[in-house]
């Protein structure tokens, strides 16, 4: 059996799906029936829930930290498992720029990681120190059914785009994302962190251009780039390239 924590949202529900398609035995954990479940065991709770909203763990981190620390702890003693799942961000490292300085060894200055990436890092500490097994993925960015915020809804859905058009980021389909998780847990790995991302960037100009929109740009839009190390998890498991996950994501969307 396995408990999904926030498995009617974006990133859970693919989990959810999949679960679903290959007759695993599931339940989805959500705000209303958490205390339902409060007590019973798994073999697998994966959790899928937390904030991620970044702007959230700036403005109100008192909030936040309720949100992505605090539930996390509560997790870990509020339910039986025999593996946790985390589902982490790639923000909690300094340098999400360049591969060489974000793969899972890199060592994480605190003092230096954004609000989110602090939140964030602290619920893995929290993980690491209970849970006997465990799985802490670190995500980057997703498309897939019910997609309500990032640049690429920005752009689909008219804009504006609050980040310069000349960004390059990494994007995996959130069902892609599910079946990377079971493959990494089938392989019978335990007390081990992957990144989890699309392989390779996409510009966003590019995402605008098939689109064949006018999408404006906010003022002042940073131009930023996520290129996370992904060589770990590419020894495990294949990993879509990114632009053809949006490209297709893309076009479905511009057909329907």
């Amino acid at each position: 059996m396995i408990f999904i924590i926030g498995g009617k949202g974006f990133v859970g529900s693919g989990i959810a799906r999949h679960c679903e398609k290959h007759g695993i035995d599931y339940q989805v954990i959500t705000r209303e029936n958490y205390h339902e479940f409060v007590g019973k065991s798994c073999d697998i709770l994966i959790n899928a829930n937390g904030n991620s909203k970044k702007f959230l763990a700036k403005n109100e981190p008192k909030k936040e930290f309720l949100l992505s620390v605090n539930s996390v702890r509560d997790s870990l003693e509020d339910f039986k498992y025999n593996k946790y799942v985390f589902f982490s961000t790639c923000d909690v490292y300094n340098d999400c720029e360049h591969p060489e300085h974000n793969s899972e060894d890199a060592v994480i200055d605190i003092a230096n990681q954004s609000p989110y990436g602090f939140h964030k890092y602290l619920a893995e500490q929290c993980v690491r120190h209970v849970a006997k097994d465990w799985l802490i993925l670190r995500f980057g960015g997703f498309v897939g059914p019910n997609l309500k915020k990032n640049a690429i809804f920005d752009i689909l859905n008219g804009g504006p785009l609050w980040l310069d058009p000349k960004s390059r980021l990494q994007f995996l389909h959130t069902d892609d994302s599910a079946r990377i998780v079971f493959d990494l847990i089938n392989a019978g790995l335990s007390r081990e962190i992957f990144n989890v991302c699309g392989d390779g960037l996409v510009e966003l100009q590019e995402v605008i251009q098939r689109t064949g929109k006018h999408v404006p740009v906010q003022d002042n839009s940073p131009e930023v780039c996520y290129h996370v190390n992904i060589d770990k998890l590419k020894k495990i498991t294949h990993v879509p390239e990114t632009r053809k996950t949006v490209f297709e994501f893309v076009d479905d969307h511009c057909k329907g």
